[in-house]
């Protein structure tokens, strides 16, 4: 009967160097993509972080090496089914089912994997319960197995002999040190004036707000803006991601693709496989705002909007994805070493981030706990600021949101969000009227694609009602345009086809007083077509 044989340090070295890479935080596959996008939406600079995951993936090369020499010493002495069966458990289907497991915790991190059915779990019993079972019935067949096993993971191993130094190398990258937020000085304001307050509510869908609402889903202030406002019912939309499609409005001209530069800048395509452009700030309608005399302010999350438009902004907010398992650019490199230690332990000990309110204020909200709404409130109510852009990460999926409780943070259905996205509307609006300017306002509302059924289905958190509202998978591509002037009081509906991209030209023809009303806004549309 034959038994595992024992390794070469080499090839046990080049093993758990596999491991290792299998092991490893999501983080870690993002961080080494040439396209640097994880890098572009984060809080820089992440040098800590990248040192970090190089000394964690070294160090966990070193414990997976000596875990498979123990595993290789425990395994000789066992090369009968009756000894095999004397063993609690057949520790390398143990072993691989961990690997496996852990590998699609990385790849749903690093959003390779996105399909609600594959689990950490499900992926632990695929490897695990087969080898179990030829552990108990072939031990030929069970050997056969794990070593054919082990050389695919000792392949995988060769990968560290380029991870490791790409990670090195990219730990020296000059990238600059991002502000969260900021708000340069402007001088007081004497008297009433125009403004320009544009709302973009991530994912927002028109067929699912005003064409075909859910069932009893009440949206008392979307209503009451679209009864007062110019809405276009059929928006034609410019693309189908945020990092795409924003950025695209900004500049008035169509991007295909955007990716990030290893100091953390955005480089964009205008057309599929056509060459890389940086984004300039200075081609935006944000420059020509303060070009035209006007004060600017963005706040959003996601897009870095206080980097790429730092110079052309007076006023800014962005809340970037916090990095996974408790790394962070404001630790040193040694606390992002141990830091998917202590977020392993946080797991096991039970704990769970919770939602913090700010100190509560007269007219404050449980909605403030979410920093998007807590900041746009302010920045609608500076009525220094002329151009206020707010990118709201509301409706967009995954549910984080009880209806029927108000409860943040609750599993929910894109049904759910919307119901938020329309109390968040209506907080805005009732500090918008309360500003010396409410009746010189101009309010865009508008998204930046419709709800992408086609993304979303059977993906992470799609609910029953999610499958129900979307009429088992229509993607109905129209996002929202609704617009507000200063004193309208009827709804008018433009039901002919628009770009979406057309509102780089609407804004700037907004500013320099050229659409002031809704006849002009119509001459506008119908130029469009």
């Amino acid at each position: 009967m034959t038994s595992l044989p024992r390794t070469p340090w080499s090839r046990s070295w080049l093993e758990g160097a596999g491991a290792a890479i299998l092991l490893a935080p999501g983080l870690l596959w993002l961080q080494l993509s040439q396209s640097h996008v994880d890098a572009f939406h984060r809080l820089l600079p992440l040098t800590t972080v990248t040192r970090a995951l190089a000394v964690d993936l070294a160090l966990l090369s070193l414990a997976s090496m000596l875990v498979i020499r123990g595993l290789e010493a425990q395994g000789a002495h066992y090369t009968t089914i009756a000894a095999r069966r004397s063993v609690p458990v057949p520790v390398w289907a143990m072993w691989f089912g961990l690997l496996a497991a852990r590998a699609v915790a990385g790849m749903i991190v690093a959003q390779v994997l996105w399909w609600q059915q594959i689990t950490t779990a499900r992926a632990f019993l695929l490897v695990a319960i087969p080898l179990t079972i030829l552990w108990l019935t072939s031990v030929r067949g069970y050997d056969y197995a794990v070593r054919a096993l082990r050389f695919v993971v000792l392949l995988a191993g060769f990968c560290i002999l380029w991870m490791i130094p790409a990670l090195i190398v990219a730990s020296f990258a000059h990238q600059p040190h991002d502000e969260a937020q900021f708000r340069k000085p402007l001088p007081a304001v004497n008297a009433p004036h125009r403004r320009i307050v544009w709302l973009l509510f991530d994912e927002m869908s028109y067929d699912q707000t005003f064409a075909h609402r859910w069932p009893g889903l009440d949206l008392p202030n979307l209503d009451a803006l679209h009864a007062q406002s110019v809405t276009f019912s059929d928006v034609q939309p410019d693309g189908f991601y945020t990092e795409d499609v924003i950025p695209s409005m900004f500049l008035g001209k169509p991007i295909n693709d955007v990716r990030g530069t290893a100091a953390g800048w955005m480089i964009y395509q205008s057309v599929p496989n056509g060459s890389w452009q940086p984004f300039d700030g200075n081609q935006t309608l944000f420059a020509d705002a303060q070009r035209d005399g006007w004060t600017t302010g963005a706040l959003g999350e996601y897009n870095p909007y206080c980097r790429i438009l730092k110079d052309q902004l007076d006023s800014c907010w962005m809340g970037m994805p916090p990095l996974p398992d408790h790394f962070s650019r404001d630790k040193s490199t040694l606390g992002n070493v141990i830091a998917p230690i202590a977020a392993d332990l946080d797991r096991i000990a039970g704990h769970r981030a919770r939602l913090q309110a700010p100190a509560a204020s007269p007219d404050a909200s449980p909605l403030d706990a979410l920093g998007p709404v807590r900041h746009g409130r302010a920045l609608i109510g500076d009525e220094a600021i002329d151009l206020c852009f707010l990118h709201l990460p509301m409706p967009h999926p995954p549910g984080s949101y009880d209806r029927k409780t108000g409860r943040i943070g609750a599993s929910g259905s894109y049904i759910d969000n919307l119901a938020m996205a329309d109390r968040v509307l209506g907080l805005l609006m009732a500090d918008l009227a309360k500003t010396g300017d409410a009746q010189q306002t101009t309010v865009i509302l508008s998204s930046d694609h419709s709800w992408r059924v086609w993304l979303w289905r059977n993906t992470f958190g799609w609910t029953r009602e999610d499958e129900l509202a979307s009429g088992h998978g229509h993607f109905d591509p129209r996002p929202m345009l609704m617009i507000r002037f200063p004193g309208q009081n009827a709804p008018q509906e433009i039901s002919h086809p628009v770009p979406l991209l057309g509102m780089h030209d609407l804004i700037e023809q907004m500013m320099t007083g050229q659409i002031e009303n809704q006849q002009q806004l119509d001459a506008w549309a119908a130029q469009q077509q």
